[in-house]
């Protein structure tokens, strides 16, 4: 069984990632808000891979790529971002992450990473479904922007008490927000969302969440 931390300042990402590598059979076993936490957690327990924000404050990535190559120059740490400069492209360089993600990222790719370092990932069950539906939802949202992932996001808990992951249960409530949100440009989120599910789209629940989003 391979374990992962995961750092990131925005907490619904760490979640929402959180289940979705759960479903991959990787145990979260801590999650962290910033560069430092960071180091501690793998100070502390030595987690098989450190899922990595580039751009946090106070202690960023850079600080914790930094910290954490200094106990270990063998420690995998994949390195998140939405925006690489070149002036933090060369420092990463220099510090040698295992792996860069631009954000938004795909499904494919982390199985990839993760498929590098141990066994091959098993393939999503029944049990999972709705980790994966809350990954796709933030993934397709984050092609507009981070403020959509923290509108759509913060709507749904302050008028469901729902989470991402919930909305394969509960289309409804996404389907209804996401037109509050964007309108008619709402069709653009739902055909994302679609695309990313598209082998699925014949399984239920699958095919009631795309239907109910789609009408």
């Amino acid at each position: 069984m391979i374990t992962a931390g995961i750092v990131d300042d925005d907490r619904q990402t760490v979640e929402v990632f959180a289940e979705y590598l759960e479903m991959c059979k990787v145990t979260v076993v801590a999650r962290g808000y910033d560069g430092k936490d960071a180091v501690e957690i793998y100070k502390n327990l030595k987690p098989d891979v450190i899922f990595l924000d580039l751009t946090m404050p106070v202690y960023d990535g850079i600080y914790a790529l930094s910290e954490i190559r200094s106990v270990d120059k063998n420690a995998n740490i994949v390195v998140i971002t939405a925006d690489l400069k070149k002036e933090m492209e060369e420092r990463m360089h220099e510090l040698n992450p295992t792996e860069v993600l631009i954000k938004p990222f795909d499904v494919e790719k982390i199985l990839a990473i993760l498929d590098k370092i141990t066994t091959p990932v098993p393939a999503p069950t029944n049990r999972t479904k709705s980790a994966l539906v809350g990954f796709t939802i933030e993934q397709a949202l984050l092609e507009i922007g981070k403020s959509a992932v923290d509108e759509v996001g913060d709507r749904l808990y302050e008028k469901h008490g729902c989470y991402f992951s919930d909305c394969l249960e509960h289309p409804e409530y996404l389907s209804v927000i996401l037109r509050e949100i964007f309108g008619g440009s709402h069709v653009v989120i739902v055909k994302s969302i679609r695309d990313r599910l598209a082998e699925f789209e014949d399984q239920q629940p699958f095919s009631n969440f795309l239907l109910t989003i789609s009408n």
